[in-house]
């Protein structure tokens, strides 16, 4: 899956001259919490609610609420926009965009194609793919396996096809504590009790069915 699979096409945008208040009005009205900034079609930045919410004239201690409220009416998004922002291709794996939000700690990303902005990607979008990825939304159970060797993983799933039954989803994570694997599936079935019995038989071992 590529991040323009996922991300927001043709998204809300300001320019660098729009006041903060207006930013604002717009983010309100359209349920949005990021904004691209673009100007005379080239992404200079992003701006966020946080980023607005927080925006502010500096020295303020003298000013009277009248004459803050005022400068504040008067800010730019310029003002308080994040500069150059980090951008994604739309061809870039949706596994590298998140591993890349984990890296640089950052909750969205305008996507530009061939310097045009084209879509955005958040943190959300991809919170949505991993829900749908796990088969969290789907009925079914799920059988956490301990004490997974390498060779075990071939044993899973040939068990789990052996009794027709659809793997939603596959966790597995490396205990270097332990030199194991812990695996956890999802499987779109209830009648877990036969599956399970084949597992143990085939000397694995399941700590937790749901």
């Amino acid at each position: 899956m590529k991040i323009k699979d996922i991300m927001t096409r043709n998204p809300f945008t300001v320019d660098s001259e729009t006041l903060v208040m207006d930013a604002q009005k717009i983010m309100k009205e359209n349920n949005i919490r990021r904004l691209p900034v673009v100007d005379r079609g080239k992404l200079v930045g992003i701006v966020t609610l946080h980023d607005l919410l927080e925006a502010s004239p500096s020295p303020a201690t003298s000013l009277s609420v009248y004459e803050l409220n005022f400068l504040i009416s008067k800010m730019k998004v310029k003002e308080v926009m994040k500069k150059n922002p980090i951008c994604l291709p739309p061809d870039m794996p949706f596994e590298e965009a998140l591993k890349l939000g984990q890296e640089k700690k950052v909750g969205s990303f305008p996507v530009v194609d061939k310097g045009r902005l084209v879509g955005i990607a958040t943190e959300s979008d991809i919170v949505r793919v991993l829900v749908h990825a796990l088969g969290i939304r789907e009925e079914g159970s799920r059988i956490t396996i301990e004490s997974v060797k390498d060779e075990d993983f071939k044993k899973i799933t040939a068990i789990a096809n052996q009794h027709d039954a659809i793997i939603l989803s596959m966790i597995s994570w490396f205990r270097e504590e332990k030199n194991d694997w812990m695996v956890v599936l999802r499987l779109k079935t209830k009648e877990t009790e036969p599956i399970v019995k084949d597992f143990r038989k085939g000397g694995l071992k399941v700590t937790y069915i749901a």
